[in-house]
């Protein structure tokens, strides 16, 4: 049986609560990534900001300070106004077929693996993808 251990990614990128907007902008520029784990002093999973969420809030600041003000609302803002708190989160040791009816059942772009309530790792559709990718590749 393939876990969920076997397939997601362990070498994270993670924010905290009090980062900038601006900071996590410029991370998911930079790493090409859409979904940042928001992490507390413990390692604890304490929510997400995937670029959705992002947008979402640089839409509102937009609306409310106009374009020229941007730059500097989002260096003054801080993840956690914009973050999604209410986060699922799945272990290691789920059953990988289970992992992936949930994302097929489920609008999710990223789920946060933790163990003993800390973050070790995140899935995401894209792992899959890869998995069937490599195993086309193999049998071929």
């Amino acid at each position: 049986m393939r876990t969920v251990a076997d397939l997601m990614i362990t070498n994270l990128i993670t924010l905290r609560e009090n980062d900038s907007l601006a900071t996590a902008k410029t991370l998911m520029q930079e790493k090409n990534i859409r979904n940042i784990p928001i992490v507390n002093d413990e390692g604890e999973c304490v929510g997400m900001l995937t670029q959705r969420e992002y947008l979402r809030h640089a839409f509102h600041l937009v609306s409310q300070f106009g374009t020229q003000q941007i730059s500097k609302k989002e260096q003054q803002t801080p993840i956690a106004n914009a973050m999604n708190k209410d986060i699922l989160t799945i272990s290691p040791e789920t059953d990988l077929n289970l992992a992936a009816e949930f994302f097929i059942e489920n609008k999710y772009g990223c789920l946060p693996v933790t163990q003993d309530n800390k973050l070790v790792g995140i899935l995401t559709p894209v792992d899959f993808v890869k998995l069937a990718h490599k195993m086309l590749t193999e049998s071929a």
